[in-house]
């Protein structure tokens, strides 16, 4: 059994920057290849990528080249409590 919930909906696929920034969290970035992490304020991470603020993390997600490897297998999350 896992700890974690299981989402009910896909409110979470519909997560965009803008709301990241509305509610005032930044967005986490991993490569699960080597585990280079970074954080990013969503509105500085959007201008600098040249992105619409209505970019949705998991299309984010799915464009991310680590910078350390250059891997593609990477994540994009809202910031947890403690991360940062």
């Amino acid at each position: 059994m896992s700890w974690h919930t299981i989402p009910k909906d896909d409110a979470w696929k519909q997560v965009t920057l803008a709301s990241l920034a509305a509610a005032r969290q930044r967005v986490w970035l991993r490569c699960n290849a080597c585990g280079h992490e970074a954080i990013a304020d969503p509105e500085i991470f959007a201008a600098r990528h040249e992105l619409p603020l209505t970019t949705p993390l998991l299309r984010v997600a799915a464009a991310l080249r680590c910078s350390t490897c250059g891997a593609r297998k990477a994540h994009c999350w809202p910031e947890p409590p403690g991360i940062g």
